[in-house]
């Protein structure tokens, strides 16, 4: 009799030793430098609509994108050219719980440490992401309107979020996944700017 239960129950078992396998190995992933074949290359090239209706752009000229007609409200990869010796670029979406538990984070860096950081908004509908900045507040100089995945596809984006380090001419320097936060910004990122701000 035991026998015939332990083969009922065998099946729900390994089904359940395999999601559990499963959810172990997906987070297991996140916070960490992972690798990327983009690393000393620049962000592959793109052209995308901005998010919200006014940011800053290039060299912090105020756009806004309800008056601006035809290609001039767009992005492109000049928006990592800068005079800052580097550009961070977060992959966020408003439906990602990580992505707003590090926002706290992206604010403070881009505030009190006038850090630039780029927003690649992913696979996102643009009324909840710009509902979340404005709730939340927005760090970005910019943010680069994804919604299909096409630019973060290209990217190699494994999920949000997701922050490369780029210099000053749009160079990958290195990626991590998963939420920044003071101790990754002092173990990771920190080493690589003063390398950058020593050059």
């Amino acid at each position: 009799m035991l026998n015939h239960k332990f083969k009922l129950i065998l099946p729900s078992l390994l089904g359940l030793l395999f999601v559990a396998a499963m959810m172990f190995a997906l987070t297991s992933q996140e916070g960490q430098v992972t690798p990327s074949a983009l690393v000393g290359k620049p962000i592959p090239a793109f052209t995308a609509s901005s998010l919200s209706a006014t940011e800053l752009v290039g060299n912090n000229e105020l756009v806004d994108n309800n008056q601006l007609l035809g290609n001039s409200a767009l992005l492109d990869n000049s928006i990592f050219q800068t005079d800052k010796n580097y550009t961070l670029l977060n992959v966020w979406a408003s439906w990602c719980a990580v992505c707003q538990s590090e926002h706290g984070f992206l604010m403070k860096l881009a505030g009190k440490d006038g850090v630039r950081i780029v927003g690649l908004n992913y696979r996102d509908a643009r009324a909840d992401a710009n509902r979340v900045l404005s709730s939340l507040g927005n760090p970005y100089v910019a943010t680069i309107f994804d919604p299909d995945g096409k630019i973060a596809l290209d990217m190699g984006v494994i999920a949000t979020p997701e922050t490369y380090l780029l210099d000053n001419q749009g160079i990958v320097l290195f990626r991590y996944s998963g939420a920044l936060d003071e101790t990754v910004w002092q173990h990771y990122f920190k080493p690589f700017m003063q390398l950058l701000t020593d050059k």
